[in-house]
């Protein structure tokens, strides 16, 4: 148990480290950006070896922007991870370990195989009592319900949520409201979907709310509730900066989503995906990182990714 536990530690902060040098590192460039451009006057001649300067930064900013976009995008990759096989093996000489099963789906998940994470870990599912430790029982089922909603088994990953009990720890707890609003729009629940996204904002800046539905966008819009949300949202605003933010964002989930789904498909046609770099050069003046950022606060902030 302790092994597992000292695993888990090391891969979240891994991956929170890594993700959070490059939220950095794309928040330096957009404040280093909108600081320039407040002191330096528009000057559509300006040019940098005979290319302007406004191209030079959006390019810059696209090439920013989609490597944040690929780090998080679904893996590819069909074989095995040294590390999926080294939990793999033992696994099979142990079929039966419940800390193996969970750690061989930790490793799946990294790889975002969720096909394979979601196969191994059902293996544990009613057996998830014998962890004795109430954290690592939240972890697993988030785990084994993020892998549900992954491979589309909605109605199975509301069954999972049933038996995970509500964290103490304020942030996990937000988190878990956020998948919890996913699975129950998912499963056509408009109402208790409403009430979980409402728990996962309540408190949190407008910044990170946005960043928090923007994450639901698809879920919401599936059961209905879409207007709702957006006009609760819309409550929530203060400026017309926030405003037109909020729009900012979700035109870049629907995007974030749709170079996913690019990646899953490869037929997609080339065309296709340059239209999408195109719709990233027009956004790239926004908060871009804002959707990034998100990307930190879900499975990794739950401890079991990644």
């Amino acid at each position: 148990m302790s092994e597992l536990r000292q695993r888990k530690g090391e891969v979240s902060a891994e991956v929170l480290d890594e993700k959070d040098r490059e939220i950095a590192r794309l928040r330096a460039a957009l404040e280093a950006q909108s600081a320039k451009e407040t002191k330096e006057p528009k000057e559509e001649t300006k040019k940098k070896d005979n290319v302007p300067i406004d191209d030079v930064r959006t390019k810059q900013m696209i090439d920013e922007i989609s490597q944040a976009l690929k780090k998080t995008a679904p893996n590819q990759v069909k074989g095995l991870s040294n590390e999926a096989k080294v939990f793999k093996d033992k696994l099979a000489a142990d079929p039966f370990n419940m800390e193996l099963i969970f750690q061989l789906g930790m490793a799946y998940g990294q790889d975002q195989q969720w096909d394979k994470c979601l196969n191994v870990m059902l293996r544990g599912w009613k057996r998830v009592g014998e962890f004795q430790d109430p954290g690592v029982r939240f972890e697993f089922l988030c785990l084994l319900t993020t892998a549900s909603q992954k491979e589309k088994k909605h109605r199975q990953a509301y069954a999972i949520l049933q038996d995970i009990v509500e964290p103490d720890d304020e942030e996990l707890r937000s988190n878990f409201e956020l998948l919890r609003c996913q699975v129950y729009c998912d499963n056509g629940d408009m109402q208790k979907g409403l009430k979980s996204l409402n728990k996962a904002i309540e408190g949190a800046d407008f910044d990170k709310a946005a960043a928090l539905w923007a994450n639901c966008l698809d879920p919401l819009k599936k059961c209905g509730a879409y207007d709702i949300s957006k006009s609760n949202m819309l409550d929530l605003a203060t400026s017309q900066e926030d405003k037109d933010k909020l729009e900012a964002m979700e035109k870049l989930a629907a995007l974030r989503d749709e170079y996913y789904a690019s990646h899953l498909d490869p037929v997609t046609p080339p065309s296709k995906k340059y239209a999408m770099y195109i719709g990233i050069g027009v956004l790239v003046v926004v908060g871009l990182y804002l959707l990034y950022l998100l990307e930190s606060m879900s499975l990794s902030k739950l401890k079991v990714k990644g």
